[in-house]
């Protein structure tokens, strides 16, 4: 029994440390590992990984992320096409749905290509060098698209699969002056509006993003060695 309740008192107080690492900001370190950016490179083509569907069967907000970042990758001319790539659990594949996204944000429906076969990371390599009369190939100039935790995964999937010439994308907003299609570029149509001063960096907010960030971390990594184990990266 002592040892019982000394496992639940270590237990306790990894819990609390944890709580309060979080909650002070302190780094992680160990997502440094999950993470690979660059900047874009011309490319044949545009790869938005898809991230899953929420409710209502929208993309998650990490889907909006990645299809936003497309988007402004097309809107700044570094390629003339947009694969969406992504197939998903429910009769809607996931690259139908992010391509909606696409369009709503201002992709060109000309510019869109679906991919919607892969059930997995390790899957889209192989599944958009299918595309008809893409024909993207190993040494095909890409610029890939997904959410910083998952991008070594990604890169190291595309690697295994012979991809030497990609570059892996997390995070852009288009240069050129385009307040149409750059929501980062728009003000306020109404002429009374004024902006408030609220703020939403809370104590709790912080430790709610912070540990939602902390466990898609963790999931990252395990996922990461179990594609390893599998011999997929």
């Amino acid at each position: 029994m002592r040892f019982i309740g000394r496992c639940l008192a270590a237990v306790g107080l990894l819990a609390i440390v944890s709580w309060v690492w979080i909650a002070g900001g302190f780094p992680l370190w160990f997502d440094r590992l999950l993470l690979e950016s660059e900047a874009p490179t011309h490319a044949r083509a545009i790869v938005c990984i898809a991230g899953g569907l929420g409710a209502n069967s929208l993309p998650t907000p990490e889907g909006w992320e990645r299809v936003y970042t497309a988007v402004q990758l097309l809107v700044d001319g570094y390629a003339p096409v947009l694969v969406v790539s992504g197939g998903g659990t429910r009769n809607l594949s996931e690259a139908e749905v992010y391509a909606e996204a696409a369009r709503w944000l201002g992709a060109p429906p000309e510019a869109i290509v679906l991919d919607p076969n892969p059930g997995g990371t390790a899957e889209h390599p192989a599944s958009i060098q299918k595309l008809p009369g893409l024909e993207l190939r190993v040494v095909s100039a890409l610029d890939i698209v997904t959410s910083p935790l998952h991008s070594k995964r990604v890169a190291m999937c595309f690697r295994k699969a012979g991809f030497r010439n990609f570059r892996m994308v997390t995070s852009w907003v288009a240069r050129r002056p385009d307040p149409e299609h750059v929501r980062e570029q728009r003000t306020s149509q109404i002429a009374s509006f004024r902006p408030s001063a609220k703020s939403y960096g809370d104590v709790l907010n912080r430790t709610k993003w912070r540990t939602a960030y902390a466990f898609t971390a963790l999931h990252e990594a395990a996922a990461l060695a179990w594609y390893w184990w599998q011999g997929k990266v």
